[in-house]
């Protein structure tokens, strides 16, 4: 045979392994909708591993070991996510409104920042949105009564974790409902009657410059201004009326304060993505929750960190983050933020949590929700 047939026989196969994929997806509907009625975890380690195995046993290859339990594991993984969605939106979360049915959404920045537009796509349009001018008093929000939930960018995919809204997170006493994940496309905006050729000077959050460098290296003679939000920028810049002034913001921001887009996407990677949280003052577990945050302070001696990941790994629980920050007060001491694959509601989660108390671990968990999917680029 050719190469070209070979090839052929190739997209036969693909053909039928997609037919195969999504007929396995079929019966995992089904098998979430059972869990569903019957209220059970939609998370079931010991069934997950045991399919694993299994398949590893039967592997006649030449795929080795190492591929059956890479492909497996993504196929589970899709499985539980479709799950979860169970054919509704496959973003959401358990949060309580108020008596009247309506929901006050804090956010840092001004209107029409990329968090609006994450709130929106979590809640739905139906939300009163409050802007908060910075992260500490994103967070005292629900204190002072001026919002129910909360939400806080934690991480981005091209610069890391967001330390000052995580280390208020930590602070905090609030708990994780749900995530969100969003696209983040920097556009150069400008005021009515502005061209790009006009424009003498920028402004925007640090992070946003930093994601633009490449536009802002080819344009030296454009002066970087840093300011506290992306959106707050286009409003200053809209207000003044001065055409040798832009913001860099989200399309949102244009549209909010009147702005001309004289630049679309000057992100330097298209694969900039940024995932929030959404924190409320009472624990509320999601009967779809698939992921679990927890804080987890360790004693200080050797081998303490390998100690208190190996429940977790033992019991094949996925650890999908981990994240040290120095613990407040303490110099050289730390604390770990983990994201893993599972419930609070899990038998295997909770023993691997109990084990890690019995090692004098201090565990605080944050929160159980449903895990976000990644938007389709």
């Amino acid at each position: 045979m050719s190469i070209e047939d070979w090839r052929n026989r190739i997209n036969e196969l693909d053909r039928e392994l997609l037919r195969l994929l999504n007929e396995r997806a079929e019966v995992a509907l089904k098998v979430g909708e059972s869990k569903r009625e019957a209220g059970v975890s939609l998370c079931d380690h010991t069934r997950e591993r045991s399919v694993i195995d299994r398949m590893c046993a039967e592997n006649p290859g030449p795929l080795d070991d190492r591929a059956i339990v890479e492909l497996y594991r993504a196929i589970i993984h899709e499985s539980r996510r479709i799950q979860s969605r169970g054919g509704q939106a496959e973003v959401g979360a358990t949060v309580k409104h108020r008596s009247d049915g309506s929901l006050r959404v804090a956010f840092q920045g001004a209107l029409g920042a990329f968090s609006e537009t994450a709130a929106r796509k979590l809640l739905g349009d139906d939300i009163t949105l409050t802007p908060r001018e910075s992260f500490a008093s994103l967070f005292e929000a629900i204190n002072d009564g001026s919002a129910d939930v909360i939400l806080a960018p934690i991480e981005n995919s091209l610069v890391g974790f967001v330390h000052a809204s995580y280390d208020q997170l930590l602070d905090s006493d609030l708990h994780i409902a749900g995530e969100v994940i969003i696209p983040i496309d920097h556009y150069l905006i400008g005021c009515p009657g502005a061209t790009f050729e006009s424009i003498a000077s920028v402004e925007s959050h640090p992070v946003a410059l930093d994601q633009c460098r490449r536009f802002l290296a080819a344009n030296s003679q454009i002066e970087r201004i840093p300011a506290d939000d992306t959106a707050g920028s286009v409003k200053r810049v809209i207000a003044a009326g001065d055409p040798t002034r832009a913001a860099i913001a989200g399309k949102l921001a244009a549209e909010q304060y009147g702005g001309v887009i004289l630049r679309e996407h000057l992100e330097d990677s298209s694969e900039n993505y940024t995932r929030f949280l959404l924190l409320q003052p009472t624990p509320e577990t999601d009967p779809a929750a698939d992921k679990l945050s927890l804080v987890i302070e360790l004693p200080h001696h050797a081998g303490a960190l390998h100690n208190a990941l190996e429940p977790f790994a033992r019991r094949d629980i996925d650890l999908l983050k981990i994240e040290g920050r120095p613990v407040k007060g303490r110099p050289w001491e730390y604390c770990f933020y983990l994201d893993l694959s599972g419930s609070s509601t899990d038998l295997e989660v909770t023993e691997a949590l109990n084990e890690l108390r019995e090692q004098r671990v201090e565990v605080r968990v944050l929160g159980a929700y449903r895990a976000a999917p990644v938007p389709a680029g």
